[in-house]
């Protein structure tokens, strides 16, 4: 079995290239005689790829992605003779040869969804990538021999909106690094806790521009928060780009909790797996998921989770977090007292969380991906 793996995204290392990382990490695994092509458009990404006799990787040129992924790599489909080309990244070639199977890998079909279910990201580049997909995938999800994504609701709503067999669809559930299951040192904590200001009692909050995280919620749940609990308590947001920080330090400002609101940008895994363990509480109160690592990441770490019952987030974290609607301020407020003022409740949810995020494994999610390449090749 010769297989192709479109490996652009890999030396990200966030959203769909740890996806791919951990992907390829796991194949490296499994004993089985096949030989796999593995394209990216950085010679960078040499090191992220494991070493293993079976694996060649290829750089394609150029970078410019639409032409990379519609020129390039189906050429080099053609070129390598490969029987599989799976694409783990929501699109893939609209032109391939009839003898090469593809297998593709969406995460979610948001782009797809009305105005009136999710808002629109202001962020231009957000919304030109979306649009691309919106054309790109319905397209190439009727060509698949079969679909993986990431949880059985985002499965749901690829078949509300794209064309497809509903037994060309299959869920492979993602799963925390590694580097979440190590307890950093006591001086890697304080260094961190220094280094970005925790000095007191913190809520965690991974922050974008796009209003899907509901940022700005967050922002106006601390505030009310703060004005009931008595103590210190500052406001973590991570992961913010330079130029989307000014408007949510301008809200945090007006409502009077400026000096406690810390905006950190983007953090090395290092860091945000020490800031992490150091947190009192993760909010993710999301409007909408396909998955939903996050809250693993937490529950690996030990930390409580707040979470939202919309997406696929329920079905991710079970009983092991505390629910609220990610639209009501005075219910995700009414959780935040809860998790911060019941020693219990804390307690179970950490012990909870750990057990759920024991559920979730890389390498059975490579098995069984490739399971779907044999079952591909053998035409079921």
């Amino acid at each position: 079995m010769r297989i192709g793996i479109d490996a652009r995204t890999v030396c990200t290392r966030r959203g769909i290239g740890n996806v791919v990382f951990h992907l390829l990490r796991g194949l490296s695994h499994i004993p089985d005689d096949f030989t796999c092509v593995i394209y990216v458009d950085d010679p960078g990404a040499h090191e992220l790829v494991p070493v293993d006799s079976r694996f060649s990787v290829k750089i394609l040129r150029p970078k410019f992605y639409p032409v990379w992924e519609q020129v390039g790599l189906p050429l080099s489909v053609v070129h390598d003779q490969l029987d599989i080309l799976h694409c783990p990244g929501n699109s893939a070639p609209v032109f391939l040869p009839r003898s090469v199977k593809l297998v593709l890998s969406i995460m979610d079909v948001m782009y797809l969804f009305p105005a009136s279910k999710l808002p629109k990201s202001p962020a231009l580049y957000q919304r030109i990538g979306r649009e691309y997909l919106k054309q790109i995938v319905p397209i190439v999800a009727r060509r698949a021999a079969a679909i993986i994504t990431i949880s059985a609701t985002s499965r749901d709503d690829i078949l509300l909106y794209l064309d497809v067999p509903k037994n060309r669809v299959s869920v492979g559930w993602l799963a925390a690094n590694e580097a979440w299951r190590t307890i950093p040192q006591v001086s890697q904590l304080n260094l961190v806790r220094t280094k970005y200001d925790l000095n007191c009692p913190f809520v965690l909050a991974l922050g974008a521009v796009d209003p899907r995280k509901n940022t700005a919620m967050i922002i106006q749940a601390h505030a009310k928060f703060r004005r009931q609990f008595t103590g210190p308590f500052k406001l973590a947001v991570i992961g913010l780009p330079a130029n989307g920080i000014g408007a949510f330090r301008g809200l945090a400002e007006r409502l009077g909790i400026g000096e406690e609101v810390i905006f950190a940008g983007f953090v090395s895994e290092n860091d945000l797996v020490a800031i992490y363990h150091l947190a009192d509480l993760l909010l993710y109160p999301s409007l909408y998921e396909g998955f939903g690592l996050p809250v693993l990441e937490a529950m690996t770490c030990g930390t409580p989770v707040i979470t939202s019952h919309s997406g696929s987030i329920p079905e991710i974290a079970g009983d092991a977090a505390v629910m609220v609607n990610p639209r009501d301020v005075d219910e995700i407020v009414a959780a935040m007292m809860r998790v911060t003022t019941d020693s219990v409740l804390r307690e179970n949810l950490v012990a909870k969380g750990k057990m759920r995020a024991e559920a979730f494994s890389w390498q059975r999610t490579a098995e069984k991906t490739f399971e779907i390449y044999k079952n591909v090749m053998d035409g079921k």
